[in-house]
């Protein structure tokens, strides 16, 4: 193995500790990042037939919950972000019940955004926190509030292109 100079500062371990603790480094990073949304409901990215048919047919609560919980947004904000009223997605999720396609549209919409936002910043607290700060090039408004509509997601989706290709914008 080639001998790599630290960029900061240099660690005096033996070489079998250096390279435990590299590899170590390199397994870390891999892991962390081997699943994002995957995990919280179990597609991130089916076919578009196969998650057409699963909205139509009545996307499960429990998922948007999941969600909810993973990205750390409250059962009050996924009401609101899905265009629910609070207490019927309280009562749906005490009944286990199904979203109709249109909030389950929404919630795809959401969890479509937040898995890219994820992507491009690596890691909960910094996507959560891009979702809803308020950017100039959004005329002022949040990415979340932004996104309330399917040309308004889109366009945060570009910007999070752009972001991840590095284009100035």
């Amino acid at each position: 193995m080639p001998h790599v100079r630290p960029l900061f500062v240099r660690i005096t371990l033996p070489p079998q500790t250096r390279r435990r603790a590299c590899l170590y480094a390199i397994w870390q990073f891999t892991f962390c990042h081997m699943k994002t949304i995957a995990d919280i409901a179990d597609w991130s990215r089916p076919a578009p037939a196969e998650l057409a048919a699963r909205v139509e047919a009545g996307l499960p609560v429990t998922e948007l919950v999941k969600f909810g919980r993973k990205a750390g947004f409250t059962a009050e904000e996924i009401a609101t972000l899905v265009h629910i009223p609070p207490r019927t997605y309280a009562r749906r999720i005490a009944g286990k019940a199904k979203l109709d396609v249109t909030e389950g549209e929404r919630a795809v919409r959401l969890m479509r955004l937040y898995d890219r936002a994820l992507r491009v910043f690596g890691g909960h607290d910094r996507t959560r926190a891009w979702l809803q700060r308020k950017l100039r090039i959004l005329g002022g408004r949040a990415p979340l509030d932004f996104a309330k509509t399917e040309p308004g997601a889109r366009e945060v989706e570009n910007i999070l292109g752009r972001i991840e290709h590095g284009v100035f914008s």
